[in-house]
């Protein structure tokens, strides 16, 4: 057995509970029973959300950055050039950008050699509220939800613990960057606060996951939310398009643009179901949160190596 606890030698592999190949009435127990759970645990914490937020964005340094490059001139740099003024008119400034490390605790239903058992347990909890989000790595991983404190995913996995079910925290992180960043006054400002937005839009997902799930907020006016930050999400990509103009070699900033453009199909999935379907709202947020931070990880592989 490996340092993850998996089952080895050709046959399916997934936690002990969940062992039955085709067993869908034994995945929707499964499911129906960790979705009870949650929301206990929701109505439980929701009144430390507070507390939980200001505690979400990781640290820039971290043990995990040990190698980042502390001379200015290895930073990733970002140069924009204004095309609607004459070159010699231009009036830059060099200023430093931060893209944050994030973490997510994600709570593992099975992990499993064949894609096909994955999507079975996929399907039903998502029938059921969870994400039922496949990530492929050694194994197709099924993930219920997501946690930004390992404290939450902690809580709920005891829970899972003591009604007799295995689950497991798989923890997944992103790198973080400091760059450099050349551009008029305007678009620094612009593009600086493209990034913070973008982590707040993503990291405010949970709460409502928090609300809706324990009935604080009502389906339609998750929806609502969904509708209006996806909005504000498609606008701002819009300006870093205006921005980028012809620029079709400013790797940093196009990729940028691709990430507001996945991020903002992952929220239409939202609300293309019925607003008033509060497991299909929930599920499809879930399953937001985590596509969300995989993008984001994604993103920063691409602008860090």
């Amino acid at each position: 057995m490996d340092k993850d606890g998996w089952r080895r030698g050709g046959k399916d592999m997934r936690y002990s509970r969940i062992r039955k190949k085709n067993s869908k009435k034994r995945y929707a127990t499964v499911a129906l029973i960790f979705l009870l759970t949650l929301t206990m645990i929701y109505l439980i914490s929701a009144g430390s959300l507070g507390k939980v937020v200001s505690n979400l964005i990781s640290l820039l340094l971290s043990e995990e950055d040990d190698n980042r490059p502390e001379d200015l001139n290895e930073m990733p740099e970002l140069i924009i050039p204004d095309k609607k003024q004459e070159p010699d008119r231009l009036e830059k400034i060099t200023d430093s950008l931060k893209a944050n490390a994030l973490n997510m605790y994600a709570i593992q239903m099975g992990a499993f050699t064949d894609k096909k058992n994955a999507k079975v347990l996929a399907s039903e909890l998502k029938d059921r509220g969870g994400a039922g989000y496949i990530l492929k790595d050694d194994f197709y991983r099924v993930l219920a939800v997501g946690f930004q404190s390992e404290d939450d995913a902690r809580k709920v996995k005891n829970e899972l613990d003591s009604s007799g079910l295995e689950a497991h925290i798989y923890k997944l992180s992103t790198a973080g960057a400091d760059m450099r960043i050349t551009a008029t006054e305007e678009y620094v400002e612009k593009i600086s606060n493209a990034y913070s937005l973008w982590e707040e839009e993503y990291l405010s997902l949970e709460e409502i996951i928090i609300q809706l799930d324990s009935d604080v907020l009502s389906p339609i006016a998750a929806y609502d939310i969904i509708k209006t930050k996806k909005n504000r999400m498609a606008d701002i990509k819009q300006e870093l398009i205006e921005i980028s103009g012809n620029q079709n070699n400013n790797f940093i900033l196009s990729e940028l643009i691709s990430l507001y453009e996945k991020s903002c199909a992952s929220l239409d999935k939202i609300l293309s179901n019925e607003m008033s379907d509060k497991v299909a709202i929930s599920s499809e947020i879930k399953y937001t949160n985590i596509e969300m931070f995989i993008l984001y990880r994604d993103y920063m592989k691409q602008i860090t190596n």
